[in-house]
This record gives C-alpha cells, sequence and structure tokens, in this order.
C-alpha cells in the first residue's frame, strides 16, 4: 500500500512538472499548440468520418464487384447448360429417337440397320461441336440389346452412377458426380406412369465450371451447390477455409462467412447457387490503400496547418515577444524603447503605456542624473579650490630636496611620484584630460603603491601612440587600478602578481584595460560590481560618468573567472566621432 502511495506520489510530482513546463512555456509555442490543436480535432474527425465512409464504399463496392462476377459467371455456365437443355428436348422429340423407343418387336438386323441410320448420327453428331460433351446415351425398353455406347437397354441404367438420384420427373435433371468428375442432364420419358426411356447428356465438369474458375484467384474462392444444399464445385486457394467434403451448404457458408464476404447467384435453368466469397483480409487490403493514399494527403494537411499555426503565432505574439525583451533590457539598465505600435487593441495599448511610461521615467532619471553630475562637478571644484596646487606643489619639492639631502632615495622617489600624481590629476581645474597624461598620472600612482608594497608586483604596459591625445575625463582610470590592486592582487598568496595596462584604439573608440591575475570571482558577481553602489568613488561612479558623458553603448564591461584573476574594459569615443555624433 505504501508502494502504492510512493508510486501516486511519483505520478503527482510528474503531474507538477508538466504543469510547470507547460505554464513557463513561451506564449508564442502556447498559442502554436492551441492553434494547431484547434484545426487538428475537427481535421481528424472530419477525415476519421470520411474514412470510415470511404472505407464502407470500398467494401460496398468490392462486394457490387464480386456480385457482377458471380452473375456474370453464372450466365456464361447458364448459357450452357441451355444448349444442353435444348438438345436434350430436341432429342426427347425427335421423331426417330421416338420410332426407336416404340417400335419394340423389331428384328435385330433391322434393328441395327436403324440404329446406324438414324440414332448413331443423331446421338454422335453433337459431340463433335461441343467439347464439353463426353457422350449421349438413349436407355429403352425397345432396345434389346447394346448399340455402340449410345443405344443401351433401359435395365442396363441402373448400373450408372446417376440412376440412384434420379427423381421421378420428367422435367431434365442436372446431376453431378465429384469423384469422377462428370456432370449428367437426364430426362426420363414415361409411358402411362410407367418408365420407358432416358436420355442422358453426360458432360465434363472441369469445362462445365471453367467459367468460374477462370474468375479465381489467391484471395477469393468458388463454390456451386444444389437445391438439396449439397456441394456441387468448391474451388479455393485461402489457407483459412478448409471445406470437407461431407460438407453441406450451410455448414460451408458458416465457415466462409467466418473469415469471407460473399455473394450468390441462384441459376434459373437447374437452379444451382453460385457463391464467389472473397477473404476479409483482401477486402482490408483495398481499405489499407485507401488509407496509404490518404497518408499523405492527411501529412500535407497537419504541416500546413503547422505552418499557419506558427505563422499566426508569431505574427500575433510579435509585438509581445518584442515589448518583453524591451521590458528585459530595461530590466538589466538600458532605459532606450525600441519597441512601437500602431494599433489600438488590447498589445498596442500595452505598448504605448510602456513608452509613455519610460519616457517620464527617463525624464525624471535625466533630471535627477543631471542635478547629480552638477552636485559633483561643483564637490570637485569645490575640492581644487581648497587645494593650492602651487602650495602643494612647493611643499613637495621642499620634501624631495630634504630627501635628497638626508640621502633618502625611496623618500625623493615617493615625493616625486605622489607630485606627478596631484599635478595630472588637477592637471590645472580642466575637466578632460589627453590620454597621455592620463597615462603619467597612472605611472605615479603604481609608483606609489610598488613602494607601498615593497615591489611585490609587477606592471606591463601597452600603450597605442596614435591615441596619446584623445580627451578622456580625469581622474577615471585611479578608481579601477585601486580596485585592482585592492580585491585582486592584495588577495592573491601565491605566485606572480601583476597588473596590465592596455591603451587602444579600436575604430572609432579608445578601449583601456586594466587586467590583473588576482583571485577572480564569478562573472554573475563580476557583472553586479558596476550595478551595485560601494562606499567611495566606486565602478559604479565611474561606468555612470562614462555613459551620461558618451551615451548608453559606452562604459565598463568586467569579464572574470574564479582563479583567473579579472579583466575590466573601458570604452569611450575618440574625440573626432564625438563631434560627429
Amino acid at each position: 500500500m505504501e508502494a502504492a502511495r510512493n508510486l501516486t506520489g511519483k505520478e503527482q510530482e510528474r503531474m507538477n512538472r508538466l504543469r510547470k513546463w507547460i505554464k513557463n512555456m513561451k506564449y508564442r509555442h502556447k498559442l502554436t499548440i492551441l492553434l494547431v490543436v484547434t484545426a487538428l480535432v475537427p481535421m481528424t474527425v472530419l477525415a476519421l468520418y470520411a474514412h470510415s465512409r470511404q472505407s464502407t464504399m470500398v467494401r460496398s463496392s468490392d462486394l457490387e464487384d464480386m456480385q457482377s462476377i458471380i452473375d456474370q459467371t453464372k450466365e456464361s455456365i447458364d448459357s450452357q447448360t441451355a444448349v444442353y437443355s435444348s438438345l436434350l428436348n430436341y432429342l426427347t422429340y425427335s421423331p426417330d429417337i421416338e420410332e426407336i423407343i416404340k417400335e419394340k418387336n423389331i428384328d435385330n438386323y433391322t434393328a441395327y440397320e436403324k440404329y446406324n441410320e438414324i440414332a448413331d448420327p443423331l446421338l454422335s453428331v453433337p459431340k463433335s461441336y461441343h467439347d464439353a460433351i463426353n457422350r449421349i446415351q438413349l436407355f429403352a425398353r425397345s432396345i434389346q440389346v447394346e448399340h455402340e455406347y449410345t443405344l443401351v437397354p433401359l435395365a442396363k441404367m441402373k448400373e450408372e452412377w446417376w440412376s440412384s438420384e434420379l427423381q421421378d420427373d420428367v422435367r431434365i435433371q442436372w446431376l453431378v458426380n465429384l469423384e469422377s468428375k462428370e456432370v449428367a442432364a437426364v430426362r426420363m420419358i414415361y409411358d402411362d406412369q410407367a418408365l420407358d426411356a432416358a436420355i442422358c447428356i453426360a458432360l465434363d465438369y472441369d469445362k462445365i465450371f471453367q467459367p468460374l474458375t477462370n474468375i479465381l484467384t489467391e484471395e477469393n474462392g468458388g463454390m456451386v451447390t444444389d437445391e438439396d444444399g449439397r456441394i456441387l464445385y468448391n474451388k479455393s486457394e485461402l489457407e483459412d477455409i478448409e471445406l470437407k467434403k461431407s460438407d453441406d451448404r450451410d455448414t460451408a457458408l458458416e465457415k466462409i462467412n467466418q473469415e469471407c464476404a460473399y455473394t450468390m447467384a441462384e441459376s434459373k435453368e437447374n437452379n444451382w447457387g453460385f457463391y464467389l466469397y472473397k477473404s476479409q483480409r483482401a477486402i482490408s487490403g483495398s481499405v489499407r490503400r485507401l488509407l496509404l493514399e490518404e497518408i499523405p494527403l492527411m501529412a500535407a494537411c497537419c504541416l500546413i496547418t503547422l505552418v499557419l499555426g506558427l505563422s499566426f503565432s508569431r505574427i500575433f505574439t510579435r509585438k509581445i515577444e518584442e515589448l518583453t525583451r524591451n521590458m528585459d533590457k530595461v530590466n538589466h539598465g538600458s532605459r532606450e524603447v525600441t519597441v512601437s505600435s500602431d494599433s489600438e487593441d488590447e498589445v498596442g495599448i500595452l505598448i504605448n503605456s510602456f513608452r509613455r511610461m519610460m519616457d517620464e521615467i527617463n525624464r525624471l532619471i535625466d533630471e535627477v542624473y543631471v542635478n547629480k553630475i552638477a552636485l559633483k562637478e561643483y564637490e570637485l571644484k569645490a575640492l581644487q579650490a581648497q587645494i593650492n596646487p602651487h602650495f602643494l606643489y612647493n611643499t613637495l619639492s621642499m620634501m624631495n630636496w630634504m630627501a635628497i639631502r638626508s640621502n633618502q632615495m625611496d623618500i625623493s622617489k615617493v615625493t616625486l611620484a605622489l607630485s606627478t600624481f596631484y599635478r595630472t590629476a588637477l592637471s590645472k581645474g580642466e575637466d578632460m584630460v589627453t590620454v597621455e597624461n592620463c597615462i603619467r598620472n597612472m605611472e605615479a600612482y603604481l609608483e606609489i603603491q610598488l613602494t607601498m608594497h615593497d615591489n611585490n608586483f609587477t606592471v606591463e604596459w601597452e600603450t597605442d601612440p596614435e591615441i596619446k591625445n584623445e580627451k578622456m575625463p580625469k581622474l577615471l582610470l585611479q578608481p579601477v587600478v585601486e580596485n585592482a590592486i585592492e580585491h585582486g592582487i592584495d588577495e592573491k598568496e601565491e605566485g606572480d602578481k601583476k597588473i596590465s595596462l592596455s591603451f587602444k584604439g579600436v575604430g572609432d573608440d579608445v578601449v583601456i584595460t586594466v587586467r590583473d591575475n588576482g583571485m577572480g570571482m564569478e562573472q554573475e558577481k563580476a557583472e553586479t560590481l558596476v550595478t551595485y553602489q560601494a562606499k567611495g568613488y566606486g565602478l559604479k561612479n565611474v561606468n555612470d560618468r562614462i555613459r551620461l558623458l558618451y551615451g548608453e553603448e559606452y562604459g565598463i564591461r568586467i569579464f572574470s573567472a574564479p582563479g583567473e584573476g579579472t579583466n575590466v574594459v573601458m570604452r569611450f569615443p575618440k574625440e573626432g566621432k564625438k563631434h560627429e555624433d
């Protein structure tokens, strides 16, 4: 019972996962599935109904064809038996045959001459015109001696296979012997209710039923029965149908009906029943062929439905997806609205409302940023005003002279570096400095840092001379280098420590890269550094300054991995491109 509960729990978990998967599926995919299912369900119902109707029509058509074939076959056999019935009637009422039957006291010599001249041609000639006739015989009480095979005493009729099956009837009787493969057409002649004579036409069994044999294939079979239900003919190559010689019509039809469909026709000449049966497998084969012909059409319809569903869902959800992507960009810091709509439906109203909302947000943000920049500029100018550059430089120059006089070369070196650092940082109150000035500022800053760190790291420089005169905001690089030292190489305990600075021109842009081989961090954490407001003047401030000055496409990008160090890439446009813009 606990196992059943566990199974139920697993099924419930699978159902929950399925619901979650469907819930989180893209709206376009949901709409595609809805459109496809909505189209396929009625199409499938119609296809099944049409296939059912066509299958019924195919089966009816097969049965109609079988009925037509068995009717034609019956007519063919009837036409043969009608010829032999006519011949038998002709012989019965022939004056010559009547004369032979009635002359009972004739001597043997006269009878022999009459038999040769009259009876033999009359009973032998038809055989030459009809190859199905084996022999024609006259059995009469008046015949005393058997003449050839044509004239036979009536007493010898009992020796024939068909005599035991005769009935007291003056009509033509059709009898079949399955063992000797022979068909007999017999007509009895009476004289005052006493049997006086009988005429028999013996026919070849195979030739009589040849029309039925000709229509049989590996998929069907044929059967002929008499009016008493006895099977006169049966032929089939179907493995599922096994009829015995002792079976009667009802038993045979019961066996046939289990595996086959059949049609029948009844002869008016001799009351024979003609049956043509065909296996259900063969009839189903016709239905399967019909289905195989329908499958490409159904597949094409499904494909068209899928293509239309994808197209319509894409058309219906294109604006929603654009809005979603735009909102995702806004969520990641972008404030540009790229989606638009001129429709007045729900989606159009939503897009236009989003645009108005973002315009208002951008207006407010711009207003706040302008105030912040102005405030920072005022703070920076106030700081610069508090510092008397000449007093600072003279003081540092005096400290350098005192260090040299005291033979303290390290102090002299640091003092010169500090003097250079502040001279390039203050830059006579200018907000923009050249890349060359920035490089000199960083050289002085790193000289001081190397002294403070006992030269436990190295610095590599890569500069492009063509960009030395390009303009950039001052005090832009120092926070980046300070972060590389403090959070990069200072936290590395083993191995060489190195900082690389690269200044390159890439197309219309200036790209400055600060690379350290420190501990590094996860990329997800690195990407948050430009959005996190740290204490002091951090990377976020640098990134905000660049983006405010040059646009959203510029700024800082950070690439890092644990144990592989960190790369900070700073990009801003060249002065020429800025003027073009």
